[in-house]
């Protein structure tokens, strides 16, 4: 059985055995519009609704003091950190006497809340239509006004290199996939370390390499990119989508022993094992009422004012980072014979498992029958957000083997060329470190599909090769066309990994 078919097995059965088993009635009416946007309509399959699970529409959870259950604020502020570190990164320009480049970016990797909480966001100056962004602290969005604390490197895969933070988060302690500049040992925020320090360089190294074009040689207008085609904003922003996001919401917080968690987690309003499973949620990014948004609403808008309040709750109103990726995956399908749904099947996925946990919390018992339906949908959820990662990967393949086509003589048409090659290739490979960091990925089911993973990365290599046929400065064996036969080599392996259809792979 396919990897699709597979996940689509999963959901149907889910389905019937939510139908079939005993659930609790909770007819609690939605809490206030400011924390759970959306309306809270209920699916029940029973006849009389007394033998069904109760899964709302919205990611709205009440209790039946009408308090919202839901929290995942660390969450959103991390999706900030990210947004506004790329903000910086794309600020950056070429002057040698700068202050510290590597400082400048670890305010945001590196955050320090005792010092910064207080420092109104980058997001700040973001313009949502108009509409004011909570939540505000004295007119303006602070790091503090999110959630107390928080940082990235608190929480990338595998630490901070000294034992601190996620070290027992990174599966079988290999990270593999990036060679240049690593040692043999490194973790991932070496990597992040390292793409830190190549924009230092490019930043401050008074040179602007000289790219060659079909019409001359051309000076490179953009610090974030180097010679050897290789877009350091990029590669930086996709890999904490995974390496810190993914890895967290699949190999963390789904990972959690929900039958332990059903006592309230200190005074709030919800148990321990709703807050990990919201804190999932939050990784991944979607609004509350993401199925109320249409495929264009989230990859090209991002928000709604669903409850018309003028502005625009962050903590629940807006679209982050892989929750994205899913709605733009989607369109690219939308007209193909064997369209892909990925926005509805992760939803839903995390609609019905939290509701499991509603329902527990509120028996104070998590039954075998119930674990079994939660488990199914912790793969799915898992396993559903994962494609949506591999089919943009694949997307970037595509675009990056476009690019190498419209090579000339051995030369870029343009400077344009040459940067989307630059931007194609990072994203492709930033997108494609993350498929290691998730413990159900079909990567992980032997030894053979994760030979293949480390086939595909190492097929990609650590800088795109370029029009005059070097990679990283080094002749490449057989030139452009012997690079393209690898990239497409490897997209063929990511859809036989996944199931993907043969008509989406060729068109995302």
């Amino acid at each position: 059985m396919n990897f699709r078919w597979y996940v689509l097995f999963l959901a149907i059965l889910a389905t019937v055995t939510l139908t079939a088993c005993g659930g609790s009635d909770n007819n609690d009416d939605e809490p206030p519009a400011e924390e759970q946007p959306g309306e809270n309509e209920d699916n029940d399959d029973g006849d009389d609704g007394s033998d069904s699970l109760e899964v709302p529409t919205t990611y709205a959870f009440p209790n039946a003091d009408d308090e919202s259950t839901v929290s995942y604020t660390g969450q959103t502020k991390r999706h900030i950190l990210i947004e506004d570190l790329t903000v910086e990164m794309n600020g950056l320009e070429e002057d040698a006497g700068q202050e510290s480049v590597e400082a400048r970016l670890n305010f945001y990797f590196r955050f320090d809340s005792a010092t910064s909480d207080d420092i109104t966001t980058e997001f700040n100056a973001r313009d949502l239509g108009g509409m004011d962004i909570l939540p505000e602290d004295s007119g303006e969005l602070t790091y503090g006004a999110i959630a107390d604390g928080k940082d990235l490197i608190g929480k990338i895969a595998g630490g901070d290199g000294q034992g601190n933070g996620e070290a027992d988060k990174l599966i079988d302690d290999d990270f593999f996939g990036w060679e240049d500049g690593l040692d043999t040992d490194a973790l991932p925020v070496d990597l992040v370390d390292y793409y830190f320090a190549a924009l230092a360089e490019q930043a401050t190294d008074g040179v602007a390499p000289l790219i060659e074009t079909v019409d001359g040689p051309v000076p490179l207008d953009t610090v974030t990119v180097d010679a050897h085609g290789r877009d350091f904003r990029q590669l930086t922003q996709k890999f904490l989508l995974g390496a810190v996001a993914f890895s967290q919401g699949t190999n963390d917080y789904l990972q959690a022993d929900f039958a332990a968690m059903l006592e309230r987690e200190g005074d709030n309003a919800y148990t321990e094992g709703e807050h990990n499973w919201d804190e999932a949620f939050g990784y991944f990014g979607a609004a509350r009422d993401y199925g109320d948004y249409t495929l264009d609403e989230i990859r090209n808008v991002g928000y709604m004012d669903s409850n018309n309040d003028d502005a625009i709750d962050i903590r629940s109103e807006f679209n982050f980072g892989n929750s994205t990726n899913c709605a733009k995956r989607d369109a690219g399908t939308a007209d193909n014979s064997n369209p892909t749904d990925y926005t509805t099947d992760v939803f839903q996925a995390f609609l019905t498992g939290r509701a499991i946990l509603r329902e527990a919390a509120e028996a104070g018992e998590l039954t075998e029958a119930r674990q079994a339906e939660l488990d199914e949908q912790i793969e799915v959820a898992a396993l559903t957000w994962e494609q949506c990662v591999a089919a943009t990967v694949v997307h970037y393949i595509n675009d990056t083997v476009a690019d190498l086509e419209a090579v000339e003589d051995g030369k870029f048409q343009d400077l344009a060329h040459f940067k989307d090659l630059a931007k194609h290739w990072s994203e492709m490979k930033g997108f494609a470190l993350n498929l290691q960091f998730s413990p159900v990925s079909p990567f992980r089911a032997d030894a053979d599909s994760l030979a293949d993973l480390k086939e595909i990365l190492a097929a990609m290599g650590d800088a795109p090769v370029l029009a005059d046929g070097t990679q990283a400065g080094v002749d490449f064996e057989g030139g452009v066309d012997q690079y393209v036969a690898d990239l497409l080599a490897a997209r063929a392996l990511m859809q036989d990994a996944y199931g993907f259809d043969t008509e989406n792979v060729e068109n995302w």
